[in-house]
């Protein structure tokens, strides 16, 4: 069944779908609102229409509406009026992008949250701190808005004493959580949820500082490694995500949602919610599902349950990047430069964002320098990782950066986690 998607976004970073999408026969247009990007994939996905931020696209046209990320809340509720849609909306923003809201719904169900506080300013904070003198992770509210470093794993409280005013001047005074850190294995539980019941699980294991060893800036995602678990439901689920049901059942929720975690011997700790696709995750788990996705989409969005099928059991991907990323520095992200080895066939395999063709040679678009995910699976680790690393190795691309160390960083906590009894 061919069906009519649209795909808004405003910064083109989920619009790489689109290929899996058309390959399946489904005909697909890309509303972008931010029209900077429209180089973004150019020659590659289709052309995108250039929509205001006050007029919508008429999504009673469509059989699927796909957003990309959240933030766009009303344009995605006005979606959601005329055609089945996923991916942003009012509960959706309100869960990822209000903090102290997401951890109020998971309390609410019953997952445990480390102690928190909520603060609009640096002074109250900081006699918090010095009164309990424990270690926190800072996490400012704001969402799309804020850069992915902004959130700061301090190492004692003397740190975050004397990084608090320059945190809360990057994020430009937004309201702030300061959570108290908990050691553990950081593990993300994904479900997909069609209004009643949740399918497709899967996990993710992601490194997020951007060198080797976990050190430097948090890059969102430096690399990762994504599994499912067929049709059973382990006890990473079974200890968080699956409490929330009554609540989404409640909220009329569909599509896709991924509770991040803390598993330690104490018990699993909620720590943030992600309602959309993740990056670079999702286009891996596109890359494990055997099924028609589209169709998939549409019929969670519709109430129903998909047919389920697999390719793999693992999937991989390490993010390759050229300077001055991670710097978030606008205009100051080099275009125009060569990226062979990345062949058509290989599209499909290979998560890309700042690349444009031009007469038939891929290059860099200039905006973020994030380039391309390489992308790799297989039915055990080390099969996923291969084919990851033999797609990394034909690319040739000049100062080309990534991680080498993020295969062993994810097998160890993997194991870790299976050793725990969490993946059972």
């Amino acid at each position: 069944m061919s069906l009519k998607i649209a795909l808004s976004t405003y910064s083109m970073y989920g619009s790489w779908f689109a290929l899996r999408l058309r390959e399946e026969g489904h005909d697909v247009k890309i509303f972008l609102s931010e029209e900077e990007y429209h180089n973004i994939l150019s020659g590659i996905v289709p052309r995108p229409w250039i929509v205001s931020n006050r007029i919508y696209p008429h999504y009673g046209n469509f059989d699927l509406s796909i957003f990309d990320l959240t933030g766009r809340p009303k344009q995605a509720d006005l979606s959601a009026t005329m055609c089945p849609t996923l991916g942003d909306g009012s509960f959706n923003c309100q869960a990822e992008d209000d903090r102290l809201f997401g951890l109020q719904m998971m309390e609410q169900a019953g997952i445990k949250v480390p102690p928190y506080q909520q603060f609009s300013d640096v002074n109250s904070a900081a006699a918090f701190v010095k009164e309990t003198g424990k270690r926190y992770v800072y996490k400012p509210n704001g969402g799309q808005d804020q850069d992915t470093d902004t959130t700061y794993v301090s190492e004692n409280a003397v740190d975050m004493l004397a990084n608090l005013p320059k945190l809360f001047t990057k994020t430009k005074g937004a309201p702030f959580i300061l959570q108290e850190f908990v050691a553990g294995i950081e593990v993300s539980i994904e479900g997909w949820f069609n209004g009643t019941d949740f399918y497709l699980l899967n996990c993710t294991l992601e490194e997020k500082k951007f060198m080797n060893g976990g050190k430097g800036p948090n890059t969102g995602c430096a690399g990762n490694l994504i599994f499912h678990f067929g049709n059973s439901e382990p006890k990473v689920f079974r200890d968080g995500l699956k409490k929330m049901q009554p609540l989404l059942q409640a909220a009329g929720y569909v599509g896709m949602i991924d509770l991040n975690t803390i598993a330690t011997p104490m018990g699993l700790y909620g720590l943030e919610w992600t309602p959309r696709f993740g990056y670079d995750a999702s286009a891996a788990l596109v890359q494990l599902y055997g099924g028609n996705f589209g169709e998939m989409l549409q019929r969670t969005c519709l109430g129903q349950r998909p047919d389920i099928s697999w390719k793999a059991e693992f999937a991989a991907g390490v993010r390759l990047s050229i300077p001055p990323y991670p710097s978030e520095i606008r205009g100051k992200h080099p275009a125009g430069i060569a990226c062979d080895g990345i062949t058509k066939e290989d599209y499909a395999s290979t998560f890309m964002y700042d690349l444009e063709l031009q007469k038939n040679q891929l290059v860099t678009a200039g905006h973020s320098g994030f380039i391309c995910t390489p992308m790799g699976v297989g039915n055990s680790i080390a099969e996923a990782f291969d084919e990851c690393g033999d797609r990394i190795k034909r690319i040739k691309l000049a100062n080309a950066q990534y991680r080498t160390d993020i295969e062993s960083k994810v097998r160890q906590r993997y194991y870790e986690l299976d050793k725990d009894g969490w993946l059972k």
